[in-house]
């Protein structure tokens, strides 16, 4: 299952590379895999904590819950059960920022642009949930 997971995030990719010129603004977009995404989110965090409390940190179990909450909130999927931490509007503002001024894409937002380009295709073989499963197993 995992291997289908991993072929149709990289298909999605693919697709995505091939039509850039209708998805994105640059040919220079830089497209973030979940480790560059937790990264960002980290760095965002850390950004709103000092912004707030005047320390440049932020405990790992709070950027984990946050990265939950991300996923299923760009993914539109259900929010139950998932903590949202205290400044959350702020993080996202942050991270969505960091990502246009660094001129790059998250994996979500790549599925959604590509979503838009095969919704009229009868090919979409990839599902918010099979996204969400790749990026946070």
């Amino acid at each position: 299952m995992a291997v289908l997971n991993q072929k149709s995030v990289l298909d999605m990719i693919k697709e995505f590379r091939r039509n850039w010129h209708a998805l994105c603004n640059s040919e220079r977009t830089t497209l973030c895999g979940a480790d560059s995404m937790l990264l960002a989110l980290q760095l965002s965090m850390a950004e709103n904590n000092k912004q707030h409390s005047g320390e440049f940190t932020i405990s790992l179990s709070d950027v984990f819950l946050t990265w939950k909450y991300l996923l299923h909130e760009k993914l539109n999927l259900p929010i139950e059960n998932v903590k949202v931490i205290d400044h959350y509007e702020d993080i996202r503002k942050t991270y969505d920022g960091f990502l246009k001024n660094s001129n790059m894409l998250d994996l979500i937002d790549v599925y959604q642009r590509c979503k838009i380009l095969t919704s009229n295709c009868e090919n979409n073989t990839i599902s918010p949930e099979k996204v969400d499963r790749k990026i946070y197993p």
